[in-house]
């Protein structure tokens, strides 16, 4: 987004930035650093909620701030409002003001749009691949566009560019995350070094969390601290860059990565996974090397190519290929003018008379959801999510519950209990389902052989913390004939199935 401020900004069109602020007023630093010293770019900051799926929607916290952001947008009184994620407190001032409002958004899991949400959201949508531009526009029945990530090279650090015949310097950016899926790659480098091929890995990224340290108990534990280096958030990763001989992308979420972009433009050759949007423009051998799955094995497969291209003399032209990519599709003259007909396009399309749910509705609605709850007492957790509970209270009153169940007998397990007993579900709750666990949770049975007692559920809450448990707990409700947002729910809910 900040990007494509600066476009618009660079090609004459007075823009300004909104930063977000915390609850207590305060924002990121690096926002500043960004904005003014790099894109100088006007700014202003307000507290407002952004959520990145639409079961996330903080509503509560979105009323709280329309008041501020009203305020804000009526002062500058913009011809075009764009946002990032899912933004329902600009939307609802946006709809008073009589402003078209455009969301950047892009993973989302098709199983959200089950649920028939209420319209808080705005109706013009962007992104970055053509498979979640698709996948939004025919969700939400809006119009979408797909507008890839604008980057602008810059090759003054690639003069000191030194070649390194002994090994092989792979690159990784990113936050160490199990979506990013970093202890494949670690792994490929203890198989390269198991087999005699030197390869050496710089990861560049934020990793003081369980998954980073997990990959660096691995390191340890293999003793590849010679070969794999953590770095830690890096702002500039240009002179990372220039001393890599490959980037490497294990991402199983993503929609288009900008490291792709950042690479392809700094013409280093990119090795990655075929998730989501990458195929699109990333072709295996011709401006890159994709993988077949998400191993480290696969890893290793693609990378047995990229040495064997290697010894043929024809990586030069994969990077020529890639930087023609770059130069098609992701230059700020290429984006600039994709998204000023996108934007003059939105400002003919744009009908002010449309009849919108407004924010006085919105009020309304979870006024009298909310009667007679007590929000005091509830979990700041369960606060957030109201937005989410008042529709799965919508698909209940559709069901004649009987028997009710939480998947997860642990700290996650006892909030799922919390949204039962919000929901008035108490007399249906049976128990937990946890096949790690015996005994009784929270003075409820544990359930442990889950084939007997799925299908005896009317509605399950999977209360797990672990995105590869969560995603093998979907895969076996669904054999069994569920539905996520129809008959189970998740209490921690983000982009998990892309792949």
């Amino acid at each position: 987004m900040l990007k494509q401020a600066h476009i618009m900004s660079q090609q004459g069109h007075e823009t300004t930035v909104v930063i977000p602020n915390d609850t207590d007023g305060v924002h990121i630093s690096e926002y500043d650093i960004l904005c003014n010293s790099i894109y100088g770019l006007n700014t202003t900051s307000a507290k407002f909620s952004v959520a990145t799926c639409l079961e996330t929607i903080d509503i509560l916290y979105s009323i709280k701030c329309y008041d501020e952001i009203h305020e804000l947008i009526e002062k500058n009184r913009p011809d075009l409002i764009c946002s990032t994620q899912i933004n329902v407190t600009a939307e609802m001032v946006a709809r008073e003001l009589r402003i078209p409002h455009l969301m950047n958004i892009y993973q989302i899991d098709k199983d959200s749009f089950h649920i028939s949400w209420l319209n808080v959201y705005p109706n013009y949508h962007c992104a970055d691949s053509e498979i979640f531009s698709k996948i939004w526009e025919e969700g939400l029945y809006i119009p979408s566009r797909c507008i890839r990530t604008a980057y602008e090279r810059n090759d003054k650090c690639f003069l000191e560019k030194k070649e390194n015949n002994n090994s092989v310097n792979i690159l990784s950016i990113g936050e160490l995350c199990k979506r990013k899926n970093q202890l494949e790659i670690i792994k490929f480098i203890l198989k390269c070094k198991n087999n005699g091929i030197k390869a050496l890995l710089t990861l560049l990224g934020y990793h003081s969390n369980p998954y980073g340290e997990k990959c660096i108990n691995f390191v340890k534990e293999n003793k590849l601290e010679q070969e794999v280096t953590f770095k830690g958030f890096v702002l500039d990763v240009d002179e990372y860059l220039a001393k890599s001989d490959i980037m490497i992308c294990a991402s199983r979420v993503e929609s288009y990565p900008g490291v792709i972009i950042e690479s392809i433009s700094r013409r280093v050759l990119v090795l990655s996974t075929p998730v989501a949007g990458i195929p699109e423009l990333m072709k295996d051998g011709y401006n890159c090397f994709l993988t077949q799955g998400y191993q480290c094995d696969d890893i290793y497969e693609a990378f047995l190519k990229y040495m064997a291209y290697k010894g043929e003399d024809k990586i030069q032209e994969i990077i020529n290929h890639a930087y023609k990519t770059y130069e098609d599709n992701h230059s700020y003259k290429v984006i600039g003018l994709k998204l000023e007909n996108y934007y003059k396009w939105i400002l003919d399309n744009y009908v002010t008379q449309k009849e919108y749910i407004r924010i006085k509705e919105v009020k309304d609605i979870f006024f009298n959801f909310l009667k007679n709850k007590d929000l005091k007492n509830l979990s700041h957790f369960t606060q957030s999510e109201i937005w989410f509970l008042y529709h799965v209270t919508e698909i209940i009153k559709q069901k004649e519950l009987q028997k009710v169940a939480i998947w997860g007998a642990g700290f996650w397990g006892k909030f799922a209990l919390e949204w039962i007993e919000f929901l008035g579900c108490e007399k249906q709750f049976l128990g937990f389902i946890d096949s790690k666990k015996e005994g009784r949770y929270l003075s409820y049975p544990i359930f442990n052989n889950k084939e007997q007692v799925i299908n005896s559920f009317d509605i399950i809450f999977v209360a797990v913390g672990d995105i590869n448990d969560r995603i093998e707990i979907m895969d076996c409700l669904e054999q069994f004939g569920k539905k996520r947002n129809r008959d189970y729910f998740m209490l921690l809910n983000d982009t998990l199935r892309i792949i």
